[in-house]
């Protein structure tokens, strides 16, 4: 790998933290530019999740089947189209379907670590990935602070031609510098897995999300929890059935593995739930009796300090975890 291949994969994570982190101090200006409400306008976050959960893994496969730079491009095309289609649309329902077709380049990630892995000595290949792992999070604080800049010096929509015009660097910058992976693996596909997954978790969220305007009582939510329920269920008899699933389950059930993913859960459900809010509250007007009246680009310093947080404790930890152990590194986080 050249060290300009390596400077594009470095963009590549950057642009991955940049997606992801972006639109969340714009949150409460994205509801006056949509016309919609902070609930709807919630959804440009959550549409991005919820696609990536699913296109993680099947693009993880289909790069080793078809090439992982193979898969990058794809990632970083799916960057650019659903940036651009959430910059040149009015409509919150467009600009959430274009925030899904972001989450499908969520699988830059572990696609860019994976063609390290093929590509690199492995001598060198825990430090490379320990330093991509280190400018995505680097990314993802510079994304808090520029969005406030571009909103309060242009306007929301700026913040996704921003996203447009990096997704076609990154894409260039593929094309042309960095190697396809020599290895390839003998894997099956899973589309039965991920159609269930994807149907079963739209359905929870669109429930969770639509139950206090449609009201939690009324047929069409206990049809979409029903839907998800059962969905979820096929999807657990599919992938146990399958020699290759999409999703190993013996994972989440099997100790220590079980833990940690309890844990993970936890964590995920507070840090976005924190993340998701904070911005919401720190927008609305003093008069409120709640809110702080800050401007977007207050926010974002706010969240930024987020991201300064995780990249000390992160050096730190990786230090001290060998001589203290991680579980009591995993209590002081909690």
């Amino acid at each position: 790998m050249t060290s300009g291949g390596l400077f594009v994969l470095g963009l590549g994570a950057i642009d991955f933290g940049l997606e992801q982190s972006m639109i969340i101090p714009a949150l409460p200006h994205f509801a006056e530019t949509y016309d919609a409400s902070l609930i709807a306008v919630s959804w440009l976050a959550t549409a991005y999740l919820l696609t990536a959960i699913v296109a993680v893994p099947l693009l993880a496969r289909l790069g080793d089947l078809y090439g992982k730079r193979r898969m990058i491009l794809v990632s970083a095309s799916a960057f650019a189209v659903g940036s651009l289609t959430c910059a040149v649309t009015d409509s919150i329902e467009v600009a959430i379907a274009g925030r899904g077709v972001q989450g499908i380049g969520a699988a830059i990630a572990p696609l860019t670590y994976g063609l390290i892995r093929d590509t690199t000595e492995t001598r060198h290949m825990t430090r490379m990935i320990g330093a991509l792992i280190g400018v995505a999070n680097i990314g993802g604080g510079v994304a808090f602070l520029l969005s406030g800049l571009l909103v309060d010096s242009f306007s929301a929509a700026a913040i996704f031609w921003f996203l447009f015009g990096f997704g076609l660097v990154v894409l260039a910058g593929v094309a042309l510098l960095v190697p396809e992976s020599p290895k390839r693996k003998d894997v099956a596909l899973d589309p039965a897995g991920a159609l269930l997954l994807s149907v079963s978790l739209i359905a929870l969220l669109l429930a969770v999300s639509k139950g206090s305007a449609w009201g939690l009582s009324s047929a069409v939510i206990a049809s979409l929890f029903v839907a998800a329920a059962a969905g979820l269920t096929a999807f657990t008899i599919v992938e146990r059935r399958v020699k290759q699933p999409l999703l190993d389950l013996r994972l989440v059930r099997r100790r220590p593995f079980a833990n940690t993913n309890l844990c993970i859960f936890a964590f995920g459900f507070t840090f976005f739930s924190a993340t998701l809010i904070l911005p919401l509250i720190a927008a609305t007007p003093s008069l409120s009796g709640y809110g702080l009246g800050l401007t977007t680009t207050r926010i974002g310093m706010l969240l930024a300090s987020t991201s300064v947080a995780i990249l000390v404790a992160a050096w730190v930890g990786g230090r001290v975890v060998d001589r203290i152990g991680p579980r009591l590194l995993a209590a002081t986080g909690a």
